[in-house]
Formats: structure tokens, sequence, C-alpha cells
């Protein structure tokens, strides 16, 4: 006989991700680029020996935000017993309850529950609403509807999130959360059942992609998909809405950029929202700038797996980054702050456009081979950070997806 063993910790990280072409104009069916970064958000699962009351504990903090809620061991399982958000409460209509006034959908189960969650478009709110949401989800997909108190610490477990990337910042950090929730969830559900996890099977990763997928619903409502793809399987990638990776790109070089992150979060589903208020009203103009920006990505794959002279290669990768930039401008995706980015990497002669949704988040300036021995490159990041701006160097593509350890 097999008897259950209680694992004191655990760690899932997934990355960020920077989309080199395609925002926006992906969730009308165009393709995109996107590559992981060296950026990562992380869940930490701890086994509690001791309760901080009589009960065995869930404690999930959210060290980004930040919020800590607690929910009994046993109140969980009433969760699970009770509410059904594998098959009968679906993402949409979830995200329905979750941006309706009133209560936090799930308040009966939390104690003493923040006065924050009451609030529809709190980060607090949608936090901690989708971590319960993906894991009953997750463990009820899995059968899991209670908890064999000889897998955990005597005292219950605790749950930690925390992110190296700014919340709202376009380098999705919602969708590594995301994939951190579902593949943690995930294991769980192995420990609970005394079963391996088989992280590296395609099949296990295709349903984590899918848990994930279902968590952006609910932070983003129309999600290409794009985003918990990278932070699943990592890479440098060619995507499409609904039928996902077409195409791996194979790399001549790397492809370094520098992110400068604007400080300004923006909500990612009211900037689709006005892309899409523009196609509606200006179908004939907007309609083929959408149309533009694929064929865009098609020009770029080209010379992202070109033998042809580096610096040539660099500087047409420039001009269709310019390119898409003022493309991205006419859907209304600018803001103030990025435009001063823009100013500064054109000042000492680099290309930069936005990443993501724009509106805020972050920008990202190309940088040619051997950038950190340049003048050039020097006064760009003295500039930036004189503006206040922070900035990070970075190369694409060449990150893992999620890993537990």
């Amino acid at each position: 006989m097999t008897y259950p063993t209680t694992i004191q910790r655990f760690e899932v990280s997934a990355p960020g991700k920077v989309i080199l072409h395609g925002e926006h104009s992906v969730v009308y069916g165009q393709p995109a680029i996107a590559g992981s970064i060296g950026l990562r958000t992380y869940l930490n699962y701890s086994a509690l020996d001791h309760s901080p009351t009589s009960s065995p504990m869930i404690i999930i903090e959210f060290r980004s935000i930040p919020l800590t809620a607690s929910l009994t061991v046993e109140m969980f399982e009433e969760f699970l017993r009770e509410i059904d958000c594998n098959e009968a409460l679906q993402p949409d209509a979830y995200l329905e309850q979750l941006r309706s006034p009133g209560d936090f959908p799930f308040a009966r189960f939390v104690q003493d529950p923040n006065p924050c969650l009451t609030e529809t478009t709190s980060k607090e709110r949608m936090s901690l609403g989708c971590t319960l949401y993906i894991f009953n989800r997750v463990l009820r997909s899995e059968g899991v509807r209670s908890i064999d108190r000889s897998c955990i610490g005597a005292g219950g477990f605790r749950l930690s999130l925390h992110s190296e990337m700014s919340i709202g910042a376009g380098l999705g950090s919602s969708a590594s959360y995301g994939v951190c929730l579902a593949a943690g969830a995930y294991h769980l559900t192995r420990i609970l059942k005394n079963e391996p996890s088989m992280m590296s099977d395609p099949a296990v990763r295709k349903k984590i992609y899918q848990w994930s997928f279902d968590s952006e619903i609910i932070m983003h409502v129309k999600p290409s998909g794009i985003d918990n793809e990278i932070a699943t399987n990592g890479g440098l990638v060619r995507f499409r809405r609904g039928t996902g990776v077409d195409k791996v790109i194979t790399l001549r070089r790397p492809v370094h950029v520098l992110i400068v992150d604007t400080g300004v979060s923006r909500s990612t589903a009211m900037l689709v929202a006005r892309a899409a208020q523009r196609l509606e009203l200006f179908p004939r103009t907007i309609g083929p700038v959408l149309e533009a920006m694929g064929g865009l990505v098609d020009e770029a794959i080209a010379l992202l797996e070109s033998d042809d002279d580096p610096d040539t290669v660099y500087d047409r990768l420039s001009s269709l980054i310019s390119i898409n930039n003022n493309l991205l401008r006419s859907l209304g995706t600018s803001h103030p702050a990025l435009e001063k980015i823009f100013a500064i990497a054109e000042r000492y002669g680099f290309a930069s456009k936005l990443t993501g949704a724009g509106g805020g988040g972050c920008g990202f300036v190309l940088l040619p081979a051997g950038y950190r021995e340049l003048d050039s490159f020097q006064q760009l990041t003295g500039a930036l950070s004189e503006a206040g701006f922070r900035s990070f160097e970075t190369t694409i593509g060449i990150g893992a997806g999620f890993t537990l350890c």
C-alpha cells in the first residue's frame, strides 16, 4: 500500500511576454508574434505546521497587490462541494457575477473578507475571485471534492503569489498568473491523489493552457490566447486566435530589446473595446489597418529567420517596428507617457513601439547587436531614467514556459 506524503513546499513560475507585432489585430484573426521574456510570476506553496486559528487554514497571499485572504480547510471543502466551477459555472458567467455590484461571489467561504472585495473593479476582487474560481475548476475537473488532511500540513497550507512584472503593464502578468494558478492547482490535485504530476506531458500542458485561458476570460473578457500560450510554453511564435500557434519561429540571431515601463496602469478590455469601436465606426479605414498589421507580421518573420546581413536585418526590423507603432496609434491605443518614450528613443536613433494593449503599460526599444558598447545606448537609458521611466534589457523568445520545482 502507498501512503500519502505531506509535500512541504513547491514553486511554479511562468514567464511574461512581449508582443513584437500583432497587438489588437490578433483579436480579429490576424497573426501575431510573441515571445517570452526574463521576468516571471511565481506561486509558492508551503505546508503549515501550525494554524493561526484552531482549524487548519488555507492562506492565500497576493504580495504584488498586496492582499491576504484566509479560508478554513473545512470551508474550502464546502466551497468545492457547493460550487461547481467546472461544469455549471463557466468563466463568462462568473465574470458577469464578479463585475456586478454586490458582495464578493464567494464571500461566505472567506474568513473576514476584506471590504475592498465589494468594489467591482478592484484588483483584490479580481485576483482572489480568479484564484478561487480556477482552483475550484481544476480540482473538480480532476475529481477532487475534499482535502486529505494527511497530504497537507497540520495547520493547512499557504499559497503566495507575486510577480516581477508591473500589473497592467502589457507584459502578460495576468496570463503568467493564470498559468501559475492552473499549474499550481493541478499539482495540488496530484498531491491530494498521491499521483505524479507529469508536467512535461503535452496533454497536461494543454489542460493548463486551457485553464489559464479561462482565467484570462475572467481578467480580460475577450483574450486572444497569445499571452497564456507564451506563459505556458515559452519561445517565440506566430499565433492566431482560435487556432493557436501555427509556427515556432527559428531565430537566426538574438532579438534584444529594452523594455520601458510607463508606470501607467490600464484596462486591456477597455482598449480592446476602443479599437472595436473605431472598426465599427470606420470599417473601410480600420479594416485595412488591421490587415496591414497581419501582413507586417509575415514580413517580420521572414527577417527574423533570414540569413541576410545582420545590420540590414536590424534596419528593416526597425522600420517595421516604427510602421506598426503608427498603425497602433491609429487605433487610439497610445498614451502621452508612451509618446515620450518614443520621442526619446527616436532622439538617439532607435525604433520603438508599444507592446500589449497600449494606453500606458510598456513600450520597447529594438536594440542592435553589441548595443552596450554604443554611446547612443548609454544616452538612451540615461534620458529614460531622467524622465522617470524604469527600463530593463532582455532577449525575447529564449525563456522557458512554466516550470515546477
